[in-house]
């Protein structure tokens, strides 16, 4: 397990305007401090500064990089970083090394710290630096947005007092939040992050950075999107951790985010209007057709249609769910999903309609009806008109490799919006989570979702998802 904290504050410009704004970053790692014991020296932050180095310069962005650095090193890269910087700029910042919390404020600790006991939290204050004092000077040039992420393991590297801890003996805080910073922590409160998942594990990079390096180059992903990404692969992975015996040690490591940003969506690698573009292989499914509406639109019935009265125009507004005894539904923020039916619950595991939006791949909605799902269906009712754009969906049951394969998985999926057009997706099936573009974008009330077609489970009959996301933004 890690003792160490990777810090990033990268400023992008909103996808779809465009700008003349320069793309600035400072990077730096530290895993060599000459005052800690040979149990506190790092294995991973250099590298894991590289890595994101190397990722930024793809993204466009000029690097300043720097490893093992004093508290007078960091301050003069930093200053070297600001001076570059003007007003609109995209700007980066990456920390690895340690890092520790103390009355709620994060510290980052250079690699000359000197020695510090457990009474000592004012002298460690004043060799470290504050992240808020980081953001000072990167928000005082006036950058678009600011994205702090913090890879840490969360416990103390510095030995304690017999009757105190010196700031807190595991976890960072939460920091305070700025308007226009958006945060990602490695791990939640509390929690500590992996540096990796055991001694055999030889990846270049602790497990949080592993995943934020890949999932940051997606051209698809929107800083909500991305930090979602990391937080359900992050989770993931670390479950699969083990001891040095070979046994399985699952470990709890949920990152969290905080947003503050205005302005609309923004992207990370999006492929927008002075927006650069990405090499990587990783990339957004094609836009798919979306087929008009036919020329005469029978509303669907409301919800308790009256015999022999006609549906008011209104009804369009509704959801098209039928009135099934099996029908489940749950509230996600202003979205409501209804599922058709629900497997029954078994093994201490439930399989409702709640598990689209939250838990986590290792659940999964599996509908209720005997035979392969043909039929079942999802609707997603939006609290007011809204504009889809995309639709991020993880067909099958995505715990692991041998459940994926015993349930069915979702081989097409018809889409119907509020307004009468459609579409097909076809997703892979393989366990990941596929990006779906709806081009041009969609004015609905509702979507739902039928099973059309089904790759049969090895095992089980039932049909699953994992999660299913529709990508909207208010329509006024």
């Amino acid at each position: 397990m890690r003792t160490a904290l990777a810090a990033a504050v990268i400023c992008f410009g909103l996808c779809g305007e465009a700008f003349a704004e320069k793309r600035v970053a400072l990077v730096i790692g530290n895993d060599r401090y000459a005052n800690l014991g040979a149990d506190q020296q790092l294995l991973k932050a250099v590298n894991d500064a590289n890595t994101i180095s190397d990722s930024l310069k793809r993204l466009g962005f000029e690097v300043i990089l720097g490893t093992n650095l004093g508290r007078q090193g960091m301050i003069d890269r930093l200053a070297d970083f600001t001076a570059r910087l003007s007003p609109g700029d995209i700007a980066a910042v990456f920390f690895a090394g340690h890092g520790v919390a103390i009355q709620n404020v994060n510290y980052l600790v250079p690699s000359d710290v000197p020695p510090i006991s457990g009474s000592s939290e004012a002298r460690l204050r004043g060799a470290s630096i504050a992240e808020p004092d980081l953001l000072a000077e990167v928000q005082a040039k006036s950058v678009r947005v600011a994205l702090v992420v913090i890879d840490a393991c969360r416990e103390n590297p510095f030995p304690t007092g017999p009757t105190r801890s010196l700031g807190r003996t595991r976890g960072l805080a939460e920091g305070q939040t700025l308007r226009g910073v958006f945060k990602i922590y490695s791990a939640g409160e509390n929690q500590t992050a992996l540096d990796r998942l055991n001694n055999n594990d030889l990846a270049r990079n602790s497990v949080f950075t592993r995943v934020f390096a890949e999932q940051m180059m997606r051209p698809e992903l929107h800083l909500a999107d991305l930090a979602f990404e990391v937080r359900e692969k992050v989770a993931a992975l670390a479950q699969s951790a083990t001891d040095d015996n070979g046994r399985p040690a699952p470990h709890e490591q949920t990152p969290g985010y905080y947003d503050q940003t205005v302005g609309g969506r923004i992207f990370l690698a999006g492929r927008g209007p002075g927006v650069a573009s990405t090499s990587q292989p990783v990339a957004p499914q094609p836009p798919i057709p979306v087929a008009p509406p036919p020329v005469a639109v029978t509303p669907p019935p409301p919800v308790q249609q009256q015999a022999a009265i006609a549906p008011p125009p209104a009804a369009l507004t509704r959801s098209p769910r039928p009135s099934s005894p099996g029908e489940r539904c749950a509230r996600n923020g202003l979205d409501t999903y209804c599922v058709s039916s629900v497997l029954p619950s078994q093994f201490g595991n439930s399989y409702g309609p709640e598990n689209l939006f939250s838990g986590g791949q290792s659940v999964a909605w599996v509908e209720g009806r005997s035979g392969q799902g043909i039929g079942e269906w999802i609707v997603v009712e939006f609290d007011s008109l809204s504009e889809v754009n995309s639709i991020l969906l993880r067909t099958g049951y995505q715990k692991n490799a041998d459940i994926f394969q015993k349930n069915g998985r979702v081989r097409q999926l018809k889409a119907e919006f509020s307004g009468g057009q459609t579409m097909t997706l076809r997703p892979a099936d393989q366990i990941t989570t596929e990006a779906f573009r709806v081009d041009p974008p969609v004015r609905a009330h509702w979507i739902k979702f039928t099973i059309e077609a089904v790759y049969p489970g090895s095992k089980y009959s039932d049909t699953a998802i994992t999660k299913l996301n529709v990508q909207t933004q208010p329509f006024r």
